[in-house]
């Protein structure tokens, strides 16, 4: 088995996916790629079904409904981890994380001044930026990530979905999250920081979607909110989940 695996949720994405996926095959790279759809209504979930026959390295993992991205995160990642994958890859499907980074992520794992075990894309560090997003919620974006840093010690981004996880960093996520929608995202940061492993950040530039809408509702909205507020404090003051505790301590949550 490949010692990489990519996943990607999916929801009402047929017009971005099948670009995305053939990007992605024509990296040298040798990976398993791991489609989580949720049920889409614009053929999405068929699609990936012809892709996994055309590319046999897709696996599709079919849900019943819309259950929310950290929720299809968590089920791809699981799913990750039931292989011998070393490193796992997650990035959204709307193309506005550029395959062609996958292998500059990567390739940061062997810098052996730091040993990360998460590799965070970043549009907030030199060399990395917003295009095609529109100026409020660049604006937004750029507030909330400003808050992670500043209160809860959060590197530079935290809420971009782009990233690389090492084998035990993606275990300590799968072990300790709750989240189920969009708050997943800054959570796993937290907690791989809260388990005392390194977070390296690699510029890269976030593309605003070409085709199909934001699944960024308000009540989503709104939870991300909440979750920036409560995650913030409880990662800074080391609550419950959040408590400073290392990969190999099982020990019961608070």
């Amino acid at each position: 088995m490949p010692q990489l695996a990519i996943v990607l949720p999916t929801y009402n994405e047929a017009k971005n996916l099948g670009p995305l996926v053939r990007e992605l095959e024509s990296l040298e790279l040798d990976f398993l790629l791991l489609i989580v759809d949720d049920n889409s209504q614009d053929g999405t979930g068929q699609l990936a079904g012809e892709l996994s026959v055309e590319y046999q390295n897709i696996t599709v993992i079919e849900r019943p409904g819309k259950l929310g991205l950290g929720s299809a995160l968590w089920a791809g990642m699981s799913a990750a981890l039931e292989t011998d994958a070393r490193y796992v890859v997650t990035m959204d499907a709307d193309r506005s994380h550029d395959p062609q980074d996958v292998p500059k992520l990567i390739a940061r794992f062997t810098n052996l001044d730091d040993n990360p075990d998460l590799v965070q894309a970043s549009r907030y560090i030199p060399g990395g930026g917003n295009t095609g997003m529109p100026s409020v919620r660049r604006l937004s974006s750029r507030m909330v990530n400003l808050i992670y840093h500043w209160c809860a010690g959060g590197p530079n981004e935290c809420t971009n979905n782009f990233r690389v996880y090492s084998r035990r960093a993606a275990e300590i996520v799968m072990e300790r999250s709750k989240g189920e929608q969009y708050e997943f995202v800054p959570e796993a940061m937290l907690l791989v920081l809260a388990a005392g492993m390194n977070v390296a950040e690699v510029p890269t530039v976030f593309t605003g979607r070409a085709t199909g809408s934001s699944k960024m509702g308000a009540m989503q909205k709104f939870r991300g909110v909440a979750s920036l507020i409560s995650g913030s404090i409880q990662y800074r003051f080391s609550l419950g989940r959040f408590s400073r505790r290392p990969h190999k301590d099982n020990s019961p949550l608070i």
